[in-house]
């Protein structure tokens, strides 16, 4: 890209071809007033307070959209154009109700700060003030049409960021609103709750309940961290005041990590289950008592003597990558069992094994692709899982990957679509069938010749030969065409994605991995040596567990006594009727639950705001959690406590 040189304000600065003259200016430090401007979306010209005089146009022209070009000369602060914006400003100010005392936004609002910048104590216009609806339908979002001022920034923040195009314009005129769908309430809509749209609005148009009137960004604590709800870790930007969460943005909306889900911005916000703020133990009356920490440790020492030869641990993969290590060693050093999981364990397992089934070199998880490639993708097939559900990010990948490149998505699921009205086929195979179906597909790209040359081998083609075409369709009930279909679109893609999760991992057939980093590797959808194949990890810092090895497994049947770390992990009815029967159970958890009520002895541990250290993504980024809130009343970190009963059992844990 070439450079040019343009003359603003009587001094010449430097720009690139195909940049636009507002960039120009922000790239030279040059301040040009925006509202429908946000950095990383499209430019459309609406607001005009961007428009700028430039040698030999009639008239002023908006920054925004006007090429740059080699030597052109503008004039971005002339007399003319400071008043033109302010009469722009005014004419803001008639169309709807913008009255500062009673918005959310005010002292965060761009409106009310360009007031303040051209000094706007009147307005010379006649006001219309019409009564407009506030859609508050939402579980998190509300809409104050009364103070939108139709600069579009949502709009395309939802189409662009959110690959969603939910938000859009009705009506004409006037009459214009921004609304949902076929103007829908937004809690009624195909909204996907990312919060895109509150980030990108810079009025009070569009706001957060949880967030309401809690604080004004300038007396806000600002902490940059990572996100602990699911294994893409994503970065958030935390705003604190008085120790209590305000609310949470993306520090950098508009970059290919940088959108933020329901989970991120919205769920981490959500109020919890009741703390659990100090130790428990079951009283002589079978009640849970409060009591010291150094009381709880002495049950824990005691108790343990009884049951040591039959004690597992299990942990949470919320948790970061130095909990997790010390309670790989307190396990097996200070109790001296090789009986450890974490509550993703099984997962682990299944997918390693179907790599290890595949190329047995080491590799393990690194010979997946990162999430980056998905929006560059050309083709995408999900097969049993729903990212919606699991890794929302994930989703949104997908959506700007179908809507942007107009890539195809395929949807293997046995019981319904995940990507409605986004899909492009959907094969709904019987419930434990999808290995089948997934091994005929081979079968089929095999037989047209939609593998690269040599990257099938005889032994594979003759695995995959025993799969005819009758036998998948009886046995998935999948039609012969569909089949066919499916095959072409994925043999013919230049970057197809094949994304997997919980559901497939559910049928506990470790070889469905195996013919999927088949499938890749036959098509040539590789990236250097990563296969364009993604498994979506449960938690936040699975793969950090994972790689440690503390994904060994529980032998059940000689099970006594389970110390489980759940750490702020909500309720899992799985995982409470496997607890029964345990004869002594120690449960360190964040929040009081029918599990913590089952246990012997209940610790206390921290939240995620709480918590610092280091956190492996599920494409192997390391990310470093930081402490967002302190810890009330004391509470000690996770690490203290294992360290406080090893002590007492004559070990030194550092």
């Amino acid at each position: 890209m070439g450079e040019i040189t343009l003359t603003i304000n009587g001094k010449q600065v430097k720009g690139k071809e195909g940049d636009t003259v507002l960039e120009v200016c922000q790239a030279n430090g040059i301040d040009v007033p925006t509202l429908c401007h946000l950095d990383g979306l499209s430019d459309v010209g609406a607001c005009r307070m961007c428009v700028v005089e430039i040698e030999k146009e009639r008239r002023p022209v908006p920054a925004c959209t006007y090429p740059a070009r080699d030597g052109l000369v503008v004039e971005t602060n002339t007399e003319r154009l400071e008043r033109y914006r302010r009469q722009i400003l005014e004419l803001i100010f008639t169309e709807h109700n913008h009255f500062c005392m009673f918005c959310e936004a005010s002292g965060d609002c761009e409106l009310q700060k360009l007031a303040y910048r051209y000094q706007m104590d009147n307005v010379r216009y006649p006001y219309t003030f019409p009564s407009l609806s506030v859609d508050s339908l939402s579980d998190y979002l509300v809409i104050d049409h009364n103070r939108c001022i139709l600069c579009g920034r949502c709009i395309r923040a939802c189409s662009e960021v959110a690959g969603s195009h939910t938000l859009d314009f009705s009506q004409r005129g006037w009459k214009t609103l921004v609304t949902a769908d076929l103007e829908q309430p937004l809690g009624e809509s195909s909204c996907f709750l990312c919060g895109a749209c509150v980030q990108a609005c810079p009025t009070g148009a569009i706001f957060s309940k949880l967030s309401l009137y809690k604080g004004r960004t300038d007396e806000c604590q600002q902490v940059k961290t990572v996100c602990p709800a699911c294994g893409v870790g994503c970065e958030l930007n935390v705003l604190v005041k008085d120790n209590n969460l305000v609310r949470i943005e993306a520090p950098r909306l508009t970059e290919p990590r940088g959108p933020l889900c329901r989970m991120g911005r919205f769920g981490l916000l959500e109020p919890t289950p009741p703390r659990v703020t100090s130790p428990l133990i079951r009283g002589k009356q079978g009640e849970l008592e409060e009591c010291t920490l150094h009381k709880a440790v002495e049950v824990i020492v005691d108790r343990l003597a009884g049951v040591k030869d039959g004690l597992a641990g299990m942990i949470s993969t919320r948790v970061p990558s130095e909990t997790l290590s010390l309670f790989n060693r307190f396990i097996g050093e200070v109790i001296g069992s090789d009986s450890i999981d974490t509550l993703d364990g099984e997962s682990y397992r299944i997918i390693t094994n179907g790599i290890r089934q595949f190329q047995d070199n080491g590799r393990g998880l690194d010979i997946e692709c990162p999430i980056e490639d998905i929006p560059e993708a050309d083709c995408i097939i999900v097969v049993g899982a729903d990212p919606e559900k699991t890794n929302p990010i994930i989703s949104t990948l997908v959506r700007r990957a179908v809507r942007q490149r107009q890539a195809k998505l395929i949807v293997v699921n046995s019981s319904r679509d995940v990507f409605p009205l986004w899909t492009d086929l959907w094969l709904k195979p019987r419930a434990g069938s999808e290995g089948v179906l997934l091994s005929g597909l081979a079968g089929i790209l095999i037989d047209k010749g939609l593998v690269v040359s040599g990257k099938a081998s005889a032994r594979l083609i003759k695995s995959f030969s025993r799969y005819s075409i009758g036998e998948v369709v009886r046995t998935t009930g999948i039609e012969e065409e569909r089949l066919e279909l499916l095959a072409g679109m994925y043999g013919q893609a230049e970057r197809g994605v094949i994304i997997y999760g919980d559901e497939l991992l559910r049928t506990n057939d470790a070889s469905s991995i195996t013919t999927i980093l088949n499938l890749a590797n036959m098509t040539g959808n590789q990236v250097g040596d990563r296969l364009r194949v993604i498994s979506l990890k449960p938690r936040a810092n699975s793969r950090g567990a994972w790689e440690m090895g503390l994904a060994r497994g529980i032998k059940r049947g000689k099970l006594k006594g389970l110390y489980l770390l759940l750490a702020d992990e909500r309720d899992s009815g799985e995982l409470l009727s496997w607890l029964k029967g345990i004869d002594f159970l120690v449960v360190q958890a964040s929040y009081q639950s029918p599990i913590t009520s089952m246990a012997d002895v209940v610790l206390p541990s921290p939240i995620w705001a709480e918590r610092e250290g280091k956190y492996v993504t599920m494409d192997g980024r390391v990310l470093e959690l930081k402490r967002v809130l302190q810890p009330k009343d004391g509470l000690p970190q996770d690490q203290e406590v294992l360290i406080e009963i090893s002590q007492r059992l004559g070990h030194k844990l550092t």
